[in-house]
């Protein structure tokens, strides 16, 4: 979180408000403190803390607008951690008053600590009231990557792609020993676009319409009174038993036609803008701009899934598929040679996961690849998608597990130490020896920082998580790190009782992009 965003996180109406004594008039020659608050009165390290002064001007020289003013935090002995200044802001004649408004951010750092206010005007520091006492506490975490650490960085890919290396070379340093081959990718591959079933009795989030709905140049298997040439709007709701009906209003003002259905219903597209629909994406919650008007090509599933429940799948051909998921996964702009590694990275692991079992092949979302259909599809994307038909990565003549991700943050994990579990120590995973980590130094994605959490807020996340160890969470202990560098397992230390978790659940509970962190802090 950038140190910049103080409104976001001054909110004055949760926050305790210390008021400060006013002090009597002093001698003359003195920035005299009148009244004041500071909220709040316990903030937690690397906090935001604002300081409301009325200050009267008892020297006999008027103050310049230019006179700056000092915020000095110290440690327990007495030394200067951090400091800040900034001018006065107007002129202040003698024996005049001035309200002053100073908002600083406390020590990244546990512990107890001053802040004093000084005026420094005619070549002297006038301090305003006595030192401020603070305790601090809490967690911080500052981290780098983003993701599971696991083969190919895509933003180091961009950055290798700008030195000057191709597709094969990007691969090859990322998937050890790897071959590139080709498999017949003619076939067929079913996309689930939700994180499971959607229930049609549920309240519907109206931000795209009064319901989930199907749009444009459509037939219907086995339903030609769905279907129009100049296109129809299907709407799907319960219907009566609990059951998924859709329903059709035609556009000619005939009156609204409703088809209960208990078989998938298999719509496809006869126009080249595809399918349109509000059927949210990712988690089944994708509130992004245009989410409503995401198309797809091929056919469109409706499959009934029990009781009210459907299940969204989009059916194309593989090829056409990976022209949805690189423009999702990866910007354009980011090199040809990036984006065809992204397409054989993406076909390979989507040849993997085609079965032919069940409902589905993959999810169109974080659980496997993003895929966004025909909405975001750029020629550079499709150019790299052709470029590279047919091609997959193979380790020893079989299919590899292509796993990627945002950033690994200057370096990639070994996949022993990625999906990994822990139990009073580490229960590693597999062991793939294409999946070696890397130092990878053109991974230049911008490092992060989550928190700070106060050491209330911490146990709060904890509870939300069913991991009750008290009010407080008091520390949080690091017990191994991966060769990476990346957290493996932690001791959680509460005000009640402690746990021990892997890195991943770590990540899970406090939102980290990814377990490559520092934690600065304690209750």
């Amino acid at each position: 979180m950038s140190r910049r965003q103080f409104p976001l996180l001054i909110a004055l109406a949760v926050l305790l408000v210390w008021t400060l004594p006013g002090a009597p008039a002093s001698a003359a020659g003195t920035a005299t403190f009148v009244s004041g608050t500071v909220v709040p009165h316990n903030p937690p390290m690397d906090g935001v803390v604002r300081l409301d002064l009325r200050v009267r001007n008892d020297t006999p020289s008027a103050w310049a607008a230019s006179a700056l003013v000092h915020l000095t935090w110290k440690g327990a002995d007495g030394k200067p951690v951090a400091a800040d200044a900034r001018p006065l802001g107007q002129a202040v004649a003698p024996a005049a008053t001035i309200d002053l408004t100073l908002v600083t951010l406390s020590p990244t750092a546990v512990g107890d600590f001053t802040l004093t206010v000084e005026l420094e005007t005619h070549g002297s520091r006038l301090q305003i009231g006595d030192p401020t006492p603070f305790h601090l506490a809490g967690f911080l975490f500052k981290g780098r990557g983003n993701g599971h650490g696991l083969g190919m960085s895509q933003w180091g890919a961009r950055g290798r792609a700008g030195a000057g290396d191709d597709y094969k070379k990007i691969l090859a340093a990322y998937y050890k020993d790897s071959r590139i081959d080709s498999r017949d990718t003619s076939g067929m591959v079913r996309i689930a676009l939700t994180h499971g079933p959607i229930d049609l009795a549920r309240p519907w989030p109206r931000v795209f319409g009064a319901l989930p709905t199907v749009a444009g140049l459509l037939t219907v298997d086995g339903y030609p009174q769905l279907s129009a040439p100049e296109g129809v709007v299907l709407g799907f709701d319960v219907g009566l038993g609990g059951k998924p009906e859709v329903l059709m209003q035609p556009v000619n003002g005939a009156p609204q036609i409703s088809v209960p259905f208990d078989r998938p219903l298999v719509i496809h597209s006869i126009g080249p803008a595809g399918i349109r629909t509000n059927i949210l994406q990712t988690m089944g919650g994708d509130f992004r701009t245009g989410a409503e008007q995401w198309r797809y090509s091929g056919e469109l599933r409706i499959i009934p899934k029990g009781g009210a429940n459907v299940l969204p799948v989009s059916v194309l051909p593989i090829e056409d598929y990976l022209k949805g998921v690189v423009p999702a996964e990866m910007p354009p702009y980011w090199g040809v040679e990036a984006l065809k590694a992204q397409a054989v990275a993406a076909r390979t692991y989507a040849m993997r996961k085609i079965s032919g079992s069940g409902d589905f092949d993959l999810e169109g979302n974080q659980f496997d690849q993003a895929y966004s259909g025909l909405t975001e599809q750029v020629k550079a994307s499709n150019d790299a998608v052709d470029a590279t038909k047919g091609q997959v990565l193979t380790y020893n003549g079989q299919l590899l597990s292509a796993l990627y991700m945002a950033s690994g943050g200057g370096h990639t994990e070994n996949s022993e130490y990625g999906f990994i579990h822990w139990n009073h120590g580490l229960k590693p995973a597999a062991n793939l020896p294409y999946l070696r980590g890397i130092a990878d130094p053109l991974d230049r994605a911008p490092s992060w920082q989550i928190g700070p959490l106060s050491a209330a807020d911490a146990a709060q996340i904890l509870r939300n998580n069913d991991e009750d160890l008290g009010d407080r969470l008091l520390g949080i202990d690091i017990l191994q790190r991966g060769p990476s560098g990346r957290v493996l397992g932690v001791r959680l230390r509460g005000s009640s009782s402690s746990d021990e978790v892997s890195g991943p659940v770590l990540r899970a509970w406090f939102g980290l992009p990814d377990t490559l962190v520092e934690i600065v802090g304690g209750g």
